[in-house]
């Protein structure tokens, strides 16, 4: 027994060592874990989803936001409707954290008090409104402040409400900061008679003109160092706030097969007896349908094509036939009257305008004279109704609440199918119509959809394909592509705020990939909702400014421009005298010209185009006065002023009118512009496409 005891002594050092050890793990892998900062830079993870302005945004709180978003819209099976969720989330939590950093600058605040009395006052807000006002329902002061007390023993809908009114006060406090923008905008009447007079001077001059594209290019050559140093200089122009991305990229597509149609049609056909002995059609078609089904009475004009054309009788069973979803099978409900029946016919409008009488005239004398072959020919010359004009006077199917007004649906009664009626009345002129259909019908379809989409094993052979296709493109995917007999795409440029890539839908794992990928790089098979994808990055470029071997192909150019500018300015440059002398000096290629009436508020130079720098010039010159050379976006010019025409000097109510107007155009534009400015201030760094949003 002391020899036990002896040896439990002996290893005691060594236990308590394990032990100390093991807590001092045991507390570093729980601090790891827990410290995003070190957890990011030692792994690379992070549950960080966005920075605005140093504000970190974690996965946590975003996917709340984000389900929230999901839950009020309500459950889709559309990945488009999907994305434009995500973009939207992301879009008002940018705003909100925007406009609520500035408002909290400004000391603004929303009271509860102020929250109360958007909800019930006798001016409550806009959006409360219309909260309150579904449905048959209008907003009633009473009526809200009773629902708002069911919060106070409905803990659901307590915390429905609490969720609204934070939505509430995010957006008062934006609005409350922008009045304070707007409010900042101001344009003296001075200053605004004088930049309307600026901007309305008439200038007309004749110029000397060098196009840049008139110079060869041998003549100018370039080099590396010259496009670096154009680089250089022009570095802000190529400044990233985020990074960017070009992708190269083969898809192949989840289409269906010829065999998976072939099921599909076979699996609705199978339901057709049930269907046809079914007593609930609606309880029925919902079971078996793969979209929501519209019970709903439909006009004649709204049915499916394939199915109007078909209709004998009640209880009717018809298809299945192809639609824009799949294929489909139809049972004929109801037929009812319409009331209020619907006409498909073409017309010839002649407007009221000034003149109602004189119109009226115009429109009996071409109805007494036209025959109905001429009837196309003759709306195309003579109709006012340009939405029809060139249409051959097409109307399409006009119903009650057609946009010509109650007394031209009721002239439609009265005419015959099939031949020219004339003339009938409407607010906007006088119609002569010829009604090719009416139709008093309206029936009620049980209609079941089944979606035609790629089984489980066509997808497996997609998949099969792009490995393999995956696999030869580690040697050229060009090659890859062609081989295989498809065509290589190229992305816009894509940026985590911006993510989508054409044609594909649902690339949430394309654009993860790229983001954590260098310029080219190869991808294995990617997957997107509706396509299997091999990606090549073609360019990459990261925050603070684009490399500038991604925009070599955009520099040089500009670079050379820039050289040839020079290489005009030394054949023209000391030379003197007139226009002509100066294009005799420099010889083919130059050209004399004159502009006419440019404004100095316009965009453009009449026969030159977007030329900023030769208005400039020519607004600040006297009559006959020759500039020095101006080097611009197209060209190198020389000017004479001819004439420089200023507006009448505006009287003082004149000038507060230009001023209330360029204050409003001023403050329209801070609002415009503050998001923007605060992103650019602040900083955003998104990187929701790591957590697939």
């Amino acid at each position: 027994m002391a020899g036990i005891i002896q040896k439990i002594r002996d290893k005691a050092g060594l236990a308590v060592l394990l032990i100390g050890l093991s807590l001092l793990i045991f507390i570093l892998t729980d601090l790891l874990q827990s410290n995003a900062f070190i957890r990011e830079s030692l792994w690379g993870q992070s549950d960080v989803v966005a920075r605005i302005g140093g504000e970190e945004i974690r996965y946590a709180e975003y996917n709340q936001l984000y389900e929230r978003a999901r839950r009020n819209q309500g459950e889709t099976n559309d990945p488009f409707a999907e994305e434009q969720i995500r973009g939207a989330v992301w879009q008002q939590l940018l705003s909100d954290r925007l406009y609520q950093k500035e408002a909290e600058l400004a000391g603004l605040q929303v009271s509860d008090a102020e929250v109360y009395e958007m909800f019930v006052s006798d001016n409550p807000h806009p959006l409360v409104m219309q909260v309150f006002s579904q449905g048959d329902q209008t907003y009633e002061k009473e009526r809200v402040k009773q629902i708002l007390r069911q919060a106070e023993t409905n803990p659901e809908f307590a915390k429905q409400l609490r969720e609204f009114e934070d939505y509430l006060v995010q957006v008062r406090l934006r609005e409350k900061y922008e009045a304070l923008l707007k409010a900042a905008a101001y344009v003296p009447a001075p200053l605004a008679a004088y930049q309307n007079a600026l901007d309305n001077t008439s200038l007309t001059f004749s110029y000397l003109a060098v196009s840049y594209s008139a110079v060869a290019d041998s003549l100018v050559p370039i080099s590396e160092r010259d496009i670096k140093r154009y680089y250089e200089k022009h570095k802000a122009e190529y400044a990233l706030s985020e990074p960017e991305r070009v992708l190269r990229y083969v898809v192949l597509f989840k289409e269906p097969s010829a065999a998976d149609t072939a099921t599909t049609y076979e699996s609705l056909s199978s339901l057709k007896e049930a269907f046809a002995r079914a007593e609930d059609d609606s309880a029925f078609a919902a079971a078996n349908s793969d979209f929501p089904v519209d019970f709903s009475f439909k006009r004649w004009p709204d049915l499916p094509n394939e199915v109007r054309d078909s209709i004998t009788s009640v209880g009717q069973l018809i298809g299945p036939y192809l639609s824009d979803k799949g294929y489909a099978i139809a049972k004929v409900d109801t037929i009812l009257r319409d009331t209020q029946p619907v006409y498909r016919l073409r017309h010839i409008m002649i407007a009221k305008g000034l003149d109602s009488v004189a119109a009226r005239k115009r429109a009996d004398s071409l109805y007494r004279v036209l025959r109905p072959e001429k009837f196309a020919e003759a709306a195309n010359q003579f109709s006012d109704d340009w939405q029809t004009k060139f249409a051959s006077g097409e109307l399409g199917w006009y119903t009650s609440s057609g946009r010509f007004g109650r007394t031209f649906y009721e002239g439609l009664a009265k005419a015959p199918v099939g031949r020219l009626y004339g003339v009938i009345s409407s607010d906007q002129g006088y119609h002569i119509v010829e009604v090719q259909e009416r139709e008093e019908r309206q029936a009620r379809l049980a209609i079941i959809i089944k979606e035609i989409a790629p089984s489980s094993q066509t997808l497996a052979q997609l998949r099969q394909r792009a490995q393999q296709l995956a696999r030869e493109a580690q040697t050229s995917l060009d090659e890859a592509a062609q081989k295989a007999g498809l065509s290589p795409r190229v992305s816009p440029t894509i940026r985590p705020s911006a993510p989508a890539i054409p044609a594909l839908v649902g690339a949430r794992e394309i654009v993860q990939w790229a983001f954590d990928h260098k310029a080219g790089d190869l991808s294995g098979v990617l997957e997107a909702t509706n396509a299997f994808v091999v990606a090549q990055i073609l360019s990459a470029s990261e925050p603070p400014y684009k490399r500038w071997e991604e925009v070599r192909d955009q520099i040089e150019p500009k670079a050379r421009n820039l050289l040839k500018a020079e290489y005009i300015r030394r054949r023209i440059e000391g030379k003197s005298g007139s226009l002509e002398s100066l294009k005799e000096a420099y010889g083919p290629g130059a050209y004399i010209s004159r502009a006419d009436n440019a404004l100095y508020g316009g965009v453009a130079v009449p026969g030159i185009g977007i030329e900023p720098k030769v208005l400039g010039v020519a607004a600040a010159m006297q009559p006959n006065q020759i500039s020095s050379l101006i080097e611009g976006t197209n060209g190198v010019y020389v000017l004479q002023l001819i004439n420089k025409k200023a507006p009448e000097p505006a009287t003082d109510a004149t000038a507060r009118s230009y001023a209330a107007g360029q204050t409003t155009t001023q403050a329209n534009l801070l609002t415009g512009r503050f998001l923007e400015a605060q992103k650019e201030r602040l900083g955003i760094e998104d990187r929701r496409y790591r957590f697939g949003f």
